[in-house]
């Protein structure tokens, strides 16, 4: 409420008189009737404003400003039902609608200001809210309640003094040598006078509370808050009862002026520590009471001057930068420091013209009465809530959602409603548009909501009738109201001064994110918030000097390559081209190279260590091959199979799952482990996100669809985990993933781990900062998908003859399924479909090293070479290496560099490697002992490249490079069709978009043997012999799946075909 003078106001104070009642006159109390009270003439302040008149108001008064409100909310609300009725039938537009909607609107406006002025208390509060509310209210109410904002009944001076004189316990001529007796503006609560220090002479403000107005506004939250138990009774899904108490909690602060000078400081010390230009009142201490406060007076202009054109062009002034520095300081104070103000109306922010400040101006916020402190679980929980809106993170959204205290309705939480309330819930979000634009939305939105309430009242259901949230909610926390409450007023503060394009996420999820990453490195905060659960206090970095590694003169390699890659990992963190890194080398069972780099997401500072666990995304569904082989060899051995060893990949897979495909299918287990099934083609019509957790529906629908032979190699992406999952059941009769996976290769190394509780794991990023820039197409779209969805009551169901679809048909119709940020999920029977369960780069390297594992793989034939993914699909997913071995593993081409390049030497291995990140790969041949290189990182956008050049770097050090990451011509072909297929679309999106994967991995060439710049041996981008490497390159790619096309049978080790 504090306002400052505006511009052009006189700034002539008088002294006024020194006179004051000293004792203020008897309050009558008790029930009296009107003609037993005195009652005083109606006064008008010299400016012509009506008189405060609260200071003496009896138990009658206020029951008379109780029932007197009641009445106008029941005349208002027959008027306008009457007009509803009068106009059903007519269109907007029409003189017939219009012209009875806009007199109506004109009459409850004008009333509704005209009794909040003459009752004053919360009503003017509330009118002050709704002025802010441009485009949401018809332009009558938000013109009306602009009034509120500013021209509002004064205390008489006599009272005003008197008020000085009981608080600060000395008489207002003491303090001040003069005080103008006009205040400066008047609000709800308090006004503000211009006067002069007599200690200092300085000119301040000093806000008094106008006399009795604690007891008026307690008695408009008890009139409240019988509304709402009334309207909660008649109507549960607008139940309002958490509001008022929330409003019932915070009056008491809002009507001490200590609180209010504790916020102002805290504020002030806050904005300035961060370097943001928002301007903050200075208190003088020792002249603040409950009732009376003095500040620095501060001469400004109205924030609303920015709506004007030729003001800002005036004054040089960018409405767009200066709203930009006022949001700035409201993420600042919610998320890095837990207070904010919780009333940022128009008459509540000035500006002040300043040539040296962002956009020429400096916002000032005034009366901080009303503010809101949260605690840090809450401070952290709502920065996650903004940080997963910001990266469509749906399954961190409901996550954290239920962490800060939401509890949602059980019978409500399907895959759509998940689905719309992400989708409302960023429409809440969007950047700022005009009143037009936001009355539009407003009325699209009254339209869905009369059409549900339609429908269930057809259907019978309370269920669907409503989607408000006081419907779906059981429980919600109480800092979420003031935190909406302060973000709804600046949006509307941002639509009234027609500043379009406000991106008011991107800016809150920014300091979201910082405030997440300083969270994280607390301890004690880490420990209270369940959002950073089951996580340990971890020990710094690990720290690698060259200097130390070169003192040992027997393991120069070691030390070499250790420096090459800590340096190389060092180097994309700064460039932020990754966030957490780990990069193991094994040669003949020694650990040559342990690297551990970065954080653990870009919103969790603590360093990834070794133990360090990082999501497996699609490389799980390897591991659970490796695993499968396992056990069928140990079975084998024990002639429980009545198969030879060789023979068992032979077998159908009927004979383990008998009741696959129907029991019909000759599929082997080659078959299914070398993607041999046309399983890509074979998801369920309707695959949600639940779907990634429902084993038995899955394992259902594959003992339903038809999968009757072998065909083309495609790469089964996601269903790959279900098949391995039933498969480890059937053969070991554990049907848990996690623990069959443990069971088979802990003992060869593998740590593998749950994603929740397992001690230190890393989160995958996806940090893409056009996502949290929310459009209103993004908003039509969305209501669009929810005219077409189940919860809307239109039958969703798929009436197709078929029972499957393909990838691309999935992707289309949920991309959220495929969203690489479902690995963050910290539930689910199946993990997500295996993307969430994690490992250490270690753990993956010292499982593939295993001879034990190597000499189960080459005597059941499973490195011989099955055939090649020639999609663009299958090979972005698959990080290029989508040549398969019969048992599920990816075959890794080599070719020399340097010298071994003059020869024409190739080498190759076998590995496991996933598009999104993870890696590890051996080769046997390239030293003595062979090879082992494990690469984990945990961000989906730069992953693949980051991999490509570590794994480069590494083997440069025994003179090849990897050949698999270049695209082939047969691929390169089938990228430029998915170009333009909107299907892929929302996929791609979510890693950069395929351009950004085409362009990151080997399409540049260049001399091998160049000097380490951040991308080994690469020339420059479009540079005529890098086009010339690149098109030789993707040649003998062509001609080598040319040659090895078809041959699944071939029986040649993987080692030896790749050296051919």
């Amino acid at each position: 409420m504090t306002r400052l003078e505006a511009s052009g106001a006189s700034t002539s104070m008088d002294t006024g008189s020194w006179n004051y009642e000293s004792v203020p006159p008897p309050r009558v109390r008790g029930i009296q009737c009107c003609s037993c009270r005195p009652k005083p003439e109606i006064r008008k302040a010299t400016s012509g404003a009506p008189i405060w008149d609260t200071a003496d108001l009896t138990w009658w008064d206020l029951q008379r400003r109780r029932w007197s409100t009641l009445w106008l909310m029941k005349s208002i609300y027959y008027r306008t039902k009457q007009v509803d009725a009068d106009t059903a039938g007519k269109e907007p537009g029409d003189p017939d609608y219009d012209g009875p909607w806009n007199d109506i609107h004109d009459r409850n406006a004008r009333e509704m200001r005209e009794h909040a002025e003459q009752v004053k208390g919360l009503f003017i509060k509330a009118g002050q809210v709704m002025s802010s509310m441009i485009g949401i209210l018809p332009d009558q109410y938000t013109q009306e309640f602009l009034l509120l904002t500013d021209h509002l009944p004064v205390s008489t001076i006599n009272e005003v003094f008197r008020t000085i004189r009981q608080d600060l316990k000395r008489p207002p001529r003491d303090l001040f040598s003069s005080f103008d007796p006009e205040p400066i503006a008047s609000a709800s609560i308090a006004q503000v006078h211009r006067a002069r220090l007599r200690s200092t002479g300085e000119v301040v403000a000093v806000k008094v509370q106008h006399e009795g107005v604690d007891r008026v506004f307690l008695d408009d939250v008890a009139t409240l808050s019988v509304v709402a138990s009334q309207l909660a009774f008649w109507a549960p899904d607008l139940d309002f009862t958490k509001f008022v108490e929330e409003w019932d909690e915070s009056l008491p602060r809002e009507l001490d002026f200590h609180e209010e000078r504790r916020a102002l400081e805290r504020a002030g010390a806050v904005l300035r520590k961060a370097g943001n230009r928002t301007i903050v009142p200075r208190v003088f201490q020792g002249l603040v009471g409950q009732h009376v406060l003095v500040m620095e007076f501060i001469k400004a202009d109205p924030i609303m001057c920015l709506q004007d054109s030729g003001y800002c062009a005036q004054h040089g002034v960018d409405k767009h930068i200066v709203l930009e520095t006022l949001l700035d300081a409201f993420g600042i104070m919610a998320f890095k420091d837990g207070m904010f103000h919780c009333d940022p109306h128009a008459g509540n922010v000035r500006l002040i013209i300043d040539k040296n400040c962002p956009g020429g101006a400096a916002p000032v916020l005034f009366d901080w009465g009303l503010f809101r402190e949260i605690t840090d679980d809450e401070r952290i929980c709502m920065a996650k809530v903004f940080h997963s809106l910001a990266n469509f993170d749906v399954s961190g959204f409901f996550d954290i959602l239920q962490v800060l205290g939401f509890h949602i309705r059980p019978e409500l939480m399907s895959d759509e409603f998940r689905r719309e309330l992400l989708d409302r819930a960023r429409g809440v979000m969007k950047d700022t548009v005009n009143r037009e634009t936001t009355r539009a939305n407003v009325k699209f939105e009254m339209a869905e909501y009369r059409e549900r309430l339609r429908r269930a009242e057809l259907e019978g259901s309370n269920l669907k009738g409503s989607y408000s949230p006081l419907f779906f909610l059981e429980e919600f926390p109480s800092c979420i109201i003031f935190f909406m409450r302060m973000l709804n007023i600046l949006r509307g503060l941002c639509g009234a001064v027609n500043a379009e394009g406000m991106p008011i996420l991107q800016i809150f999820s920014r300091h979201a994110k910082e405030a997440l990453l300083e969270g994280s490195q607390k301890q004690a905060l880490a420990s209270s918030v369940r959002l950073f659960a089951g996580r340990e206090p971890q020990r710094s970095s690990r720290r690698i000097e060259e200097e130390d590694l070169l003192t040992d003169q027997g393991n120069v390699r070691q030390a070499s390559l250790e420096v090459r890659i800590g340096q190389m990992a060092k180097s994309f963190i700064a460039a932020q081209r990754a966030v957490g890194v780990q990069v193991v080398v094994i040669q003949g069972g020694q650990m040559i190279c342990d690297i551990n780099a970065g954080t653990l997401s870009t919103t969790d500072a603590r360093p990834v260590q070794t133990s360090t666990h990082f999501p497996l995304m699609g490389a799980t569904a390897g591991l659970a091959a490796l695993a499968t082989l396992r056990a069928l060899h140990r079975l084998a051995d024990a002639q429980k199979l009545a198969l030879s060893t060789e023979e068992v990949l032979r077998m159908p897979i009927v004979q383990l799952w008998p009741d696959f495909s129907g029991g019909s299918s000759t599929l082997t287990v080659a078959d299914i482990l070398s993607h041999q099934a046309g399983m890509q083609s074979a998801f369920p019509r309707r695959f949600t996100p639940k779907q990634l957790d429902d084993v038995a529906s899955m394992v259902q629908h594959f003992e339903q669809v038809s999968l009757p032979c072998a065909q083309e190699t495609r790469y089964n992406y996601l269903l790959q985990a279900f098949i391995m999952s039933k498969l480890g059941d059937c053969i070991t009769g554990n049907d848990n993933l996690l623990h069959w996976l443990d069971a088979e290769l802990g003992a060869l190394g593998l740590d593998i781990a749950a994603p929740a509780g397992r001690g230190e794991e890393a989160s995958v990023c996806r940090d893409v900062p056009n996502l949290s820039r929310i459009s209103m197409t993004e908003v039509a779209e969305g209501r669009v998908r929810r005219k077409t969805s189940a919860i809307f009551g239109v039958d969703c169901r798929d009436h197709s003859e078929s029972n499957t679809q393909t990838l691309l048909e999935s992707i289309a119709k949920d991309p959220l399924v495929f969203d690489p940020l479902q690995a963050n999920s910290t539930s689910g029977a199946l993990f997500r479909g295996g993307l969430s369960l994690g490992a250490s780069a270690k753990g993956l390297a010292t499982l593939l090293s295993s001879e034990g594992l190597q000499q189960n793989l080459t005597a059941m034939g499973a490195l011989e070479a099955a055939d090649m993914d020639p999609t663009a699909v299958g090979w972005m997913l698959t990080g290029g290496a989508c040549l398969w071995t019969r048992g599920g593993l990816q075959l890794l081409e080599l070719q020399g560099s340097g010298r071994r390049a003059l020869i024409a030497s190739r080498q190759g291995g076998y590995g496991i490697v996933c598009g999104f990140g993870p890696c590890v790969v051996h080769f046997p041949s390239i030293a003595a002992g062979g090879v082992t290189v494990a690469v984990m990182v945990n961000d989906v956008l730069r992953g693949r490249e980051v991999v490509r050049d570590l794994i480069t770097e590494v083997l440069a050090g025994y003179g090849y490079v990897p050949a698999w990451t270049a695209m082939p011509m047969r691929v390169l072909v089938d990228a430029g069709r998915l170009t333009r297929s909107k299907e892929l679309e929302p996929l791609l999106d979510s890693v950069g978009g395929l351009r950004n994967i085409i362009g990151g991995l080997s399409m540049e060439g260049g001399t091998e043997n160049a000097p380490y710049t951040g991308k080994r041996g690469q020339a420059r981008r479009g540079s005529q012999s890098g086009c010339m490497a690149y098109i030789g390159r993707c040649c003998m790619s062509l001609c080598c799946c040319a040659k090895y096309a078809g041959k699944r049978s071939m029986k040649v080790p993987a080692t030896e075909h790749l050296a051919r």
